[in-house]
């Protein structure tokens, strides 16, 4: 975008502005509270200089996304994010994290991180990684993005809007994330001409069909693209699985699915509060092989009985690569409110999106679902930790 400097002024009296579509007006918020005074100074896009006051000369026009305006107030402590709102967020956030989820890659969790809303998100081990911030009552919010629908770019794509009430993500980013989930997941009941060309170049892919089980006992159904399988496991949470069946395209293997799920009452998904649940108090393993061994069998009939769906019948085993890590076996529930407050904790690994980590020093093993933070600013700093109930061992 176009960029208009202003000489002669120290950077504590200018505040750099991206405009995306909107409309600039005298008394449009500051982010950090207050308005744009009457009296500042204000270089808008075209470059022609005018003051607040005679801003209606301008009200018709529309800055395009990627313009810059400089405004000059006379008295300003430091150098804010300003937006108008709805529209993108610009600034610097040197000491501050944006949380936007949890990566599993070469069977390894990761966190995709935000430094600043200038650059792009990365993903850092979760091992190793630190969490001390604190939170007040009205923390900053950004858009979490979302996974391009076409992948000729980035594997990510990294959003600086704010999101819509109620949520993680932005208008935009919501829509692109629900039409994919949506239209694959009722891809086989609908004929390829219906269908976007990339939904059907995902379901020409060969897929698994799996049984999935979790520490509380609750068993699923799945699909996944054969080069995923492992993958969607860990990012999942699962504990034990079987892979029962492998198809030539991603149409049989919903339908294989469908048919679970109605015939034996399997059902497709297992919420993240059971997830939880297990991992604090888990069924034991031998109980969840005896019903996967089970399920399989039955559904080994079914897959032999849909010869038109030319499904291979398979009995792969599969276990969670942090099922045996010793920090698993020691998770109590955190007892805090991670986002509000002070928190230092050094995490440990994870098990599907869920953390395990300990306070520095300390000894005993928290179970913290991040969920919660993704899209909120953390106020990085070594703040300590708000007192807990539950004391570290003593052995």
């Amino acid at each position: 975008g176009r960029h208009f400097g202003v000489r002669g002024l120290s950077p504590e009296v200018a505040i750099t502005l991206r405009t995306g579509n909107g409309r600039i007006a005298a008394g449009d918020p500051l982010t950090d509270g207050g308005s744009i005074p009457p009296s500042s100074t204000l270089f808008p896009v075209g470059g022609s200089k005018a003051t607040a006051t005679s801003l209606p000369a301008y009200a018709g026009s529309r800055a395009t996304t990627g313009d810059f305006l400089v405004v000059v107030v006379s008295t300003m402590p430091r150098t804010p994010c300003w937006q108008p709102m709805g529209q993108s967020l610009q600034g610097r956030h040197d000491d501050q994290q944006l949380l936007l989820g949890m990566v599993w890659a070469g069977h390894v969790p990761h966190l995709r991180v935000r430094r600043s809303v200038d650059t792009h998100s990365e993903l850092v081990p979760v091992q190793g990684h630190r969490l001390s911030y604190q939170l007040g009552d009205d923390p900053e919010q950004t858009c979490i993005g979302h996974t391009p629908f076409r992948k000729q770019q980035a594997d990510y794509h990294d959003c600086r809007r704010r999101p819509q009430p109620d949520s993680r993500r932005c208008r935009q980013c919501a829509i692109v994330e629900a039409t994919f989930a949506a239209n694959l997941h009722h891809a086989h009941t609908r004929g390829s001409a219906e269908l976007d060309p990339i939904i059907n170049q995902h379901l020409d892919q060969p897929n698994r069909l799996y049984l999935a089980a979790f520490r509380d006992g609750s068993i699923k159904v799945g699909t996944s693209t054969l080069s995923r399988s492992e993958r969607r496991l860990e990012e999942q949470g699962a504990w034990q699985a079987r892979f029962v069946a492998e198809t030539p395209n991603g149409r049989a293997v919903r339908h294989l699915e469908d048919a679970v799920t109605e015939r034996l009452g399997i059902p497709q998904a297992v919420s993240a509060v059971r997830k939880r649940r297990g991992l604090i108090k888990p069924v034991p393993d031998t109980v969840l092989q005896t019903e996967l061994s089970d399920f399989a069998a039955q559904v080994r009939a079914i897959v032999l009985e849909a010869s038109e769906l030319q499904a291979t019948p398979l009995d792969t085993h599969w276990r969670h690569p942090m099922a045996e890590h010793p920090a698993v076996a020691q998770a109590i529930e955190y007892p805090l409110r991670i986002t509000h407050g002070r928190h230092d904790l050094e995490c440990i690994t994870a098990i599907g999106r869920h953390i395990l980590a300990r306070r520095p020093g300390g000894n005993d093993v928290f179970l913290i679902d991040p969920a919660p933070l993704y899209g909120i600013w953390l106020d990085l700093g070594d703040y300590g930790s708000d007192e807990i109930a539950i004391q570290d061992s003593l052995f």
